[in-house]
C-alpha cells in the first residue's frame, strides 16, 4: 500500500483482520509520511462494521494478495467488492486455484495447515465474479513462476534452520517448516496453482439498451486460432476470437497423465493488454504470450483454402494443418507439429461445429469439420500425408460427417473412420460471454488419443485435438 501510494499519490483504505498487523503497518506508515494517505481498518471484511465503512460506488480499484483464499464466502466477499467500486472500476487479486476437483485429503490439508476451506477451480472462480456482476474478467496464470519459488522459499528455510530457530524459537520454526513444507509439496503435485485475476465493474445499462449488432443477421468476426503437439506429448492451444462487442484471448496446456493448466483467459470488450502477440512474415511466424514466458516460432509446411457457405461474401478460411515449430518455455525448448485456421467475415447470429485435428507421426495429418451457421450445413473431412521425403498429397472426404466421438469419410471408394473414444487426457471449456449478455458461446476442448481406420482396418495410432462450439456470437 505504501508503495502503491508513493509512486501515485492515491489514497487507499486498507483492512487487515490481525490488530498487531495493523498496528505496525500504521507506525511503519507514518514514518514515511504517507499515513494523510492511506487508512486502516481492523476487522473482518465480512462484518458489518467493516461493511459499513466501505461506502458503495467509493474506490477505484481493488486490489487483493492471497487474502480471498481464506474467505470461504466467495460470492459474498465479492459483492462487498462490486458495491464498493465505482463503475468501470477494477479489481486485481493473485490467489490459489485448484486445477482440478480436489481429493478430501488436499481439502482437509488446506483447512488445517493453510486456513483455507474453500478453493475453487478457475471456472467455478469466474462463475462467482459474473454472478455478481464483473465482466471483462482476465485470468493470466502465475503456477509456473510460484511453483518455483515455494520450492526455493522451503529449501532455504531448512537451510537457514539453526539461525531461524535463535531468532524465534523452535516451535515457531516448526510451525513454518511445516506450512512452507505443505504449500511446495501441493504446489509441486498440481493440485493447485496461482493465478492473477483483473475484472470491472460495467457501467449501468440503460433499460433494455442492447448493441446494434444483436438485431443485425449476421456479425462480424475475426477468430485466429493455433495448437501444437509437442515433443514431450503435451499439447498447447491458443486462441484470438474478435467480435463487435468481445475480444477473447485463451491458452490451455495439457499433458497424457490428466494435468493441464489455463494460461490465458479473458474476454474482454475492449482488450486491456495484447495478451497473446501474433507476428507473421510470409510462411513464417512467431507467437509469444509474454505473460507466460512462452514463445513459440513455426514455419508453415502446407495451407489450403476455401470458403464456408454462410459467410456473406464468401470469403476463404485459411487452413494450415502443418506448422513446423519450436517452442520455448522458460528454459526449455522442443520441436512440435502445429496447426492454424484463420476466419475473418460476416457469420450468422446462431452456430455450432464439431472440429478435430489429429497427427500420426507415421502416416498423416486428418482435420475435419461438422458445422452449422445459421441455416447453411457445412462439413469436411481432409487427409494429408505426413512424409517428409514424399510429395505432400492431400485427400478430400466426401460424404462425411461426425459423431461424439469419431469423424467418418469416404475417400477414393474407401472408409475413413476418425475415432477418439477410447479416453481423454484432459478437457477445458469456457463460455464466450459479452457484458451486454447478447452473446453467449460455450467453447470446449478435448486431448485424446486417436486411431485412424480404413475400411474398418486400423492404420495408426495418434493424438488429436477435439474442439466444438455451441452458442450465439453478436
Amino acid at each position: 500500500a505504501r508503495y502503491i501510494s508513493y509512486k501515485t499519490e492515491c489514497h487507499i483504505q486498507c483492512v487487515e483482520l490481525r490488530k498487531s498487523f495493523n498496528e505496525i503497518a500504521q507506525e511503519l506508515t507514518q514514518r514515511v509520511g504517507l499515513d494523510k494517505r492511506i487508512q486502516y481498518l481492523t476487522g473482518n471484511i465480512l462484518s458489518p462494521q467493516v461493511i459499513d465503512a466501505l461506502l458503495p460506488g467509493s474506490f477505484d480499484s481493488i486490489i487483493s494478495f492471497l487474502s480471498f483464499l481464506h474467505i470461504e464466502n466467495r460470492d459474498k466477499i465479492l459483492e462487498i467488492c462490486f458495491s464498493s467500486l465505482k463503475e468501470n472500476g477494477l479489481i486485481y487479486i493473485e490467489d490459489y486455484v485448484a486445477n482440478d476437483t480436489l481429493t478430501p485429503e488436499v481439502q482437509t490439508t488446506l483447512e488445517e495447515v493453510v486456513q483455507s476451506s474453500y478453493l475453487p477451480t478457475r471456472e467455478t472462480y469466474r462463475n462467482h465474479f459474473e454472478r455478481v456482476g464483473f465482466a471483462d474478467i482476465c485470468f493470466i496464470d502465475l503456477t509456473t513462476g510460484w511453483k518455483r519459488w515455494v520450492k526455493e522459499r522451503y529449501q532455504k528455510f531448512l537451510q537457514s534452520k539453526e539461525e531461524s530457530i535463535k531468532l524465534v524459537g523452535e516451535d515457531v520454526y516448526e510451525h513454518r517448516r511445516q506450512f512452507y513444507q505443505t504449500i511446495s509439496d501441493l504446489f509441486q503435485s498440481g493440485k493447485i496453482g496461482g493465478s492473477s485475476i483483473v475484472a470491472k465493474k460495467p457501467c449501468v445499462p440503460k433499460i433494455h439498451q442492447v448493441p446494434d449488432t444483436y438485431f443485425a443477421s449476421v456479425t462480424p468476426v475475426y477468430s485466429e486460432q493455433y495448437h501444437f503437439f509437442l515433443e514431450d506429448g503435451s499439447l498447447l492451444a491458443l486462441r484470438y476470437f474478435k467480435t463487435g462487442t468481445i475480444e477473447h484471448y485463451s491458452a490451455w496446456w495439457s499433458d497424457t497423465k490428466g494435468y493441464s493448466l489455463e494460461l490465458i483467459n479473458t474476454s474482454e470488450h475492449r482488450r486491456s493488454n495484447q495478451h497473446i502477440s501474433i507476428q507473421k512474415n510470409d510462411q513464417t511466424g512467431t507467437i509469444c504470450l509474454p505473460e507466460a514466458n512462452l514463445e513459440i516460432q513455426f514455419q508453415v509446411a502446407a495451407e489450403f483454402t476455401w470458403a464456408v457457405p454462410a459467410e456473406k461474401n464468401h470469403r476463404a478460411v485459411i487452413h494450415q494443418p502443418k506448422l513446423l515449430c519450436t517452442v520455448y518455455t522458460g528454459d526449455r525448448t522442443q520441436k512440435a507439429i502445429g496447426y492454424c485456421k484463420i476466419y475473418q467475415g460476416d457469420y450468422p447470429k446462431f452456430w455450432g461445429y464439431h472440429f478435430v485435428h489429429a497427427f500420426f507421426p507415421d502416416y498423416g495429418i486428418v482435420w475435419s469439420a461438422e458445422a452449422t451457421f445459421g441455416q447453411e450445413k457445412y462439413n469436411y473431412f481432409k487427409l494429408l500425408n505426413s512424409s517428409e521425403t514424399e510429395k505432400q498429397i492431400l485427400l478430400n472426404g466426401e460424404d462425411s460427417y461426425h459423431r461424439q466421438t469419431s469423424a467418418h469419410a469416404r475417400i477414393e471408394n474407401k472408409i475413413y473412420h476418425l475415432k477418439f473414444d477410447t479416453k481423454t487426457f484432459d478437457t477445458w471449456s469456457s463460455i464466450l460471454r459479452n457484458q451486454p449478455l447478447t452473446m453467449e458461446s460455450k467453447l470446449c476442448l478435448e486431448y485424446r488419443p486417436a486411431i485412424l481406420e480404413i475400411d474398418d482396418q486400423e492404420v495408426a495410432k495418434g493424438i488429436c485435438l477435439k474442439e466444438f462450439c455451441f452458442g450465439t456470437i453478436t
